[in-house]
């Protein structure tokens, strides 16, 4: 069975090849943007896993910063972005394995990463408006 982790990412890189060709900084863009869908999703599934009681999951609290956005957007970076950061790097763009990746998935024709994108997107949307209606 193919690993839909990888074929994702292969569709992602080359879809982003394909329509930007003169993109210059194509890596740092692509990793970006699979690194923010990713944690946005963990966000997503913490949130409702607190909210239905299913599960006990403690946020980090953080005061370094006048305000609260500089706190909360650390927090954010710390507990739901930099573990898809260190998997992400490490798993694609080390020795450059996206070669070898799109290498093995260069014949498949899922069209897996806009659909991904769009999904986790109104996941996200949703669970804000749902967020801000009930739970605050």
């Amino acid at each position: 069975m193919r690993n839909i982790y990888y074929a994702w990412w292969a569709d992602s890189i080359t879809r982003i090849k394909h329509y930007n060709p003169k993109m210059k900084d194509w890596k740092m863009r692509v990793f970006q943007l699979n690194t923010l869908l990713n944690s946005l999703n963990l966000w997503v599934i913490v949130i409702w896993l607190k909210y239905l009681n299913i599960l006990k999951i403690p946020i980090l609290q953080i005061d370094i910063f006048p305000g609260d956005v500089l706190d909360k957007f650390l927090v954010y970076i710390i507990e739901f972005a930099s573990p898809f950061i260190l998997l992400n790097y490490f798993l694609i763009f080390y020795k450059n394995r996206y070669n070898k990746i799109i290498q093995r998935y260069k014949d498949s024709k899922l069209n897996i990463a806009f659909p991904y994108a769009i999904a986790s997107a109104a996941l996200f949307a949703i669970t804000v408006i749902v967020y801000a209606i009930f739970w605050s």
